[in-house]
């Protein structure tokens, strides 16, 4: 039995079409920009892998601005490297996002490049951590008040996607409310530490059915694991974001940031969905071509594994299987050593040259 989510996006454009309002008349876990791929493709599997070419098409361009034609070549690795997780999901969208805004950092044009990370943020949260980078980058190379201007731009395009949807009711006190409380999701890595505890039961269906559309693990130690993952995440992202400040010399610093701060967000959240292989591919190519060539060949090796047992077998990651939990373990384990490689890299970029001291 293959895994994938078509079948909520079918609803959840069956719903858009019945005149529903996301967050107010049902559950929407995503934020507001998601429903545009949702409503132009739903479930339909063509529709929705000819807009995840498009995407992917634009990742390798981008790809190929920021680190040369290696990083754009390595780009046509993407499609037997993650499998169908390509097209059968729209992370490629703030994937796309993501490495246009870097584009546009890296060509001196911040504001731009924080709204098109604001567009990314209001489609999968994951591009507000990037910002975090972004924002340490100009700021750490004394661009203050473009660094602000930046930041009013990406809070506009926040405010102007996400007010209509709370004045209308329910976001995003509902989006937040979902993620505060799933669980422990089953692939990722405190849920490898669980594994090893032991004492945790499988959520979700088809064996005990819940609200939240994922398999995870509760009971035991999977609230303190939880808790210490959240912390360890707060952590390495701070760290980041200070050593990107310090390294603000080079465009490499703001790349292996964005690609280390990704990693991060991936390895140490309570959710790794199979897909989010798809927001790191396109960043570990362009981190080979600036000196993380651990973290990024790490991180496609990750990817393979991953279609060990995703989407084929996924079930026997559900039912315990030994063989499945390992290789689970093993991915998260590439995981956190692409990170650590990939911090490494992003420690040896030059710092800012000093500025010249004025007489009189």
């Amino acid at each position: 039995m293959r895994v994938n989510d078509l079948y909520v996006y079918s609803v959840a454009r069956d719903m858009l079409l019945d005149g529903n309002v996301p967050y107010r008349d049902w559950p929407f876990e995503y934020p507001p920009l998601a429903l545009v791929p949702i409503g132009l493709a739903g479930g339909d599997a063509i529709a929705l892998s000819l807009l995840m070419l498009g995407c992917a098409l634009a990742c390798q361009a981008a790809a190929r601005a920021l680190g040369g034609p290696a990083s754009g070549w390595l780009m046509v690795a993407l499609p037997p490297v993650a499998g169908a997780l390509v097209r059968t999901h729209f992370d490629l969208l703030p994937a796309a996002l993501t490495l246009i805004a870097l584009v546009l950092l890296a060509r001196g044009r911040p504001t731009a490049g924080l709204t098109a990370l604001g567009l990314g943020t209001m489609t999968k949260l994951w591009p507000a951590a990037v910002t975090l980078i972004a924002l340490a980058w100009l700021v750490g190379a004394g661009r203050i008040a473009e660094a602000r201007r930046a930041l009013l731009a990406f809070v506009a395009v926040v405010a102007v996607i996400g007010v209509p949807f709370v004045v209308a009711g329910g976001f995003p006190s509902e989006m937040v409310r979902f993620h505060l409380e799933r669980p422990v999701q089953i692939e990722s890595t405190p849920a490898s530490v669980l594994e090893l505890i032991g004492g945790s039961y499988v959520t979700g269906a088809p064996v005990r059915p819940d609200r939240f559309k994922s398999n995870g693990l509760d009971g035991g130690a999977a609230g303190a694991v939880a808790l210490l993952f959240n912390l360890a995440l707060v952590a390495a992202t701070a760290w980041l974001v200070v050593l990107t400040a310090r390294r603000a010399g080079s465009t490499a610093a703001l790349l292996l940031g964005a690609f280390a701060v990704t990693l991060a967000f991936v390895a140490l959240g309570k959710v790794l969905s199979p897909q989010y292989v798809c927001w790191l591919l396109p960043l570990a190519a362009v981190a080979w071509s600036h000196g993380a060539r651990a973290g990024a060949a790490l991180t496609a090796a990750a990817s393979l594994v991953t279609q060990l047992w995703f989407p084929a077998r996924y079930f026997d990651v559900v039912f315990q299987e030994s063989w499945a939990i390992s290789a689970v373990a093993v991915r998260n384990a590439l995981l956190l050593a692409a990170l650590a490689a990939t911090a490494r890299a992003l420690a040896r970029c030059p710092r800012p040259a000093a500025a010249p001291r004025r007489s009189g």
